[in-house]
């Protein structure tokens, strides 16, 4: 195998433009805006189908191998959306994001409104303080993302 890196992974959304709105808060610009369409390729490709979609590939940061976000709205065929997800079920169930400034980050995430989990989680240093280390948010659709600090996700 010669597998050098993963490009993006497809996340679905109940709501494009709501869930767009959520991402470009958190610091994702789109990369490709994708046309409301359907196209031959990807239905066969992808083995959908007759499809109609929405979305756009979204960038975090401007590295040329950076984070990529694949963010579609499938208005057909639609499904009606699963309960929510937990983080013991079967498949991709939880994003997480790093960051330079973790309590900011938390205070912007407060006023976008997002549900969190639980209050950020705290770890012991030797001199028994404590520093930030997680905490875990849902997105619109229900999804689990999970801010971590930097030097803890290292």
């Amino acid at each position: 195998m010669h597998i050098a890196s993963m490009f993006h992974v497809n996340l679905n959304c109940r709501n494009f433009e709501v869930s767009l709105a959520v991402y470009k808060k958190l610091g994702f610009e789109i990369e490709i805006p994708f046309p409301e369409a359907g196209h031959p390729m990807v239905g066969e490709g992808l083995g959908v189908g007759d499809h109609w979609v929405k979305g756009a590939l979204l960038r975090l940061g401007s590295a040329p191998n950076g984070t990529r976000l694949d963010l579609l709205e499938w208005i057909r065929p639609h499904n009606p959306p699963p309960s929510r997800l937990r983080l013991t079920d079967p498949g991709l169930v939880r994003i997480e994001l790093t960051t330079t400034d973790f309590d900011a980050d938390v205070s912007a995430l407060r006023e976008m409104g997002v549900e969190f989990i639980s209050e950020p989680i705290c770890r012991p240093l030797e001199d028994g303080t404590e520093v930030p280390f997680f905490v875990g948010f849902y997105n619109p659709d229900g999804n689990v993302l999970e801010l971590v600090t930097r030097s803890a996700a290292a």
